[in-house]
């Protein structure tokens, strides 16, 4: 008897019958052109780095004079010729202190360079002290090439080495005029540039990325203060110091001290190394002492200074710290990681708030000027794309609720909405 025919199974129709997956062209080519642009972004990123950096370098100069130029805007100053105040005293300042310095250091400096070989060679009876044998021989060798370096130096100066170092001169002096013009620019510009930013986004997360400009603003400016106040006053207490020891050219090593705070992490080291080489050059006892008072002012640094006058201007984390110098250093040298601190402070505080781990009282805890200012760009942001006849309604309502939450005043919110809907509607911009 003949049996009926079964039908297959799922399982044999799965082994026969292919599987085709078929993509629609069109997304086979948006996604090429997402990737082809991504390529490109990044391209043009890198080969522009300088410009990026040279931006960088004026935000944060914009951010650690800003609150000074708002100070001078309370009077008869507007935005711009209160920038241009700012700049006239940076100059009078740097002019008087290189007026007074600058003759001392270059005489030190004369001196110290002087009496280099003298140092080097006094070490000799201190490295024929070493055991063993093989490292006693590294130590002369080291020694003798420095010294023979020092006094017979092997760099020759031609027409072609004069040009680089006259355009390497040249290329520094634009740079840094560079960033004082995009320093005035970005302070000019800023309220504007910032609605231009607040309008792109949706407004229910207008007032969140306010806030988050803000804090990155404030961290970086008081990161810059921070750090020029901790130099000066490391520079200040290492030249007393090696002076009251009795080294040689205190002022010059006070300054490279202070120059050294600006190295993350291992600038204090390198402050302590040049005065431990010319202690050497005197007294073994005289290199003791000056480890013990380098010891001291470090201690006093971590523990005094820094607590009190960074505060918590930047916050992150010893192991960011580290990776972002790391990183910093890879892609741009000495300059990299030093701008590695402040720019991990500021992805910190965007993933924070991307990832809402951030603190909803930091900005009143930090500085009540942070949430008065995000009620005010608020405000503008709210009267801008108000109906006609409703600007000051809608910018008040705005204001009151990004103050919502605060410890400030109810008042301030009329008072910002009235000064953000001025700035809002004003025809030449922010004045």
């Amino acid at each position: 008897m003949q049996q009926p025919d079964t039908p297959p199974s799922p399982a044999s129709l799965s082994d026969d019958v292919p599987v085709r997956l078929t993509i629609p062209a069109g997304e086979v080519a948006r996604a090429c052109l997402v990737v082809f642009g991504m390529v490109l972004a990044v391209y043009v990123l890198w080969h522009i780095h300088e410009v990026i950096f040279l931006l960088f370098l004026s935000i944060l100069l914009a951010t650690a004079i800003a609150p000074i130029v708002d100070r001078l805007r309370r009077g008869p100053f507007s935005r711009g010729t209160g920038v241009l105040a700012v700049y006239t005293a940076i100059v009078l300042v740097l002019a008087i202190v290189a007026a007074i310095v600058v003759p001392s250091l270059a005489a030190q400096s004369d001196a110290f360079v002087a009496s280099i070989p003298a140092k080097i060679g006094a070490l000799r009876p201190y490295a024929e002290q070493l055991r063993p044998h093989p490292l006693q021989e590294a130590a002369l060798q080291v020694i003798d090439r420095a010294s023979e370096s020092v006094r017979n130096p092997t760099v020759t100066v031609d027409e072609t080495s004069l040009l680089q170092l006259a355009t390497a001169v040249g290329h520094f002096l634009i740079s840094f005029l560079t960033v004082f013009f995009l320093a005035f620019y970005w302070l000019v510009e800023r309220s504007s540039i910032k609605r231009v930013l607040l309008r792109l986004v949706p407004p229910s997360r207008a007032r969140g990325v306010n806030v988050v400009w803000l804090e990155v603003e404030q961290k970086l400016g008081g990161w810059v203060r921070g750090q020029l106040l901790v130099m000066a006053a490391m520079a200040v207490m290492t030249g007393i110091g090696f002076w009251v020891i009795g080294l040689p050219n205190p002022a010059l090593l006070g300054v490279l001290a202070g120059l050294a705070e600006l190295v993350p992490m291992v600038g204090p080291f390198l402050a302590v190394a040049p005065a431990v080489l010319v202690a050497l050059g005197i007294s073994p006892w005289t290199a003791l002492l000056v480890l013990i008072f380098a010891v001291v002012a470090q201690q006093i640094e971590s523990n005094l200074l820094v607590p009190r006058i960074m505060g918590h201007a930047v916050g992150v984390s010893p192991l960011t710290v580290m990776l972002g110098i790391l990183i910093g250093a890879i892609l741009y040298g000495l300059p990299g990681a030093f701008l590695a601190v402040p720019i991990a402070g500021a992805i910190q505080v965007i993933v924070a708030h991307a990832v809402g781990m951030d603190d909803r009282s930091q900005a009143v805890v930090q500085s009540p000027a942070v949430a008065r200012e995000a009620a005010a760009q608020a405000a503008a942001g709210a009267a801008a794309m108000a109906e006609p006849g409703q600007e000051a309604e809608a910018a008040a309502q705005a204001a009151d609720a990004a103050l919502a939450g605060t410890s400030l005043p109810t008042t301030a919110a009329a008072h910002q909405a009235e000064h953000a809907v001025l700035a809002a509607t004003a025809p030449t911009g922010d004045k």
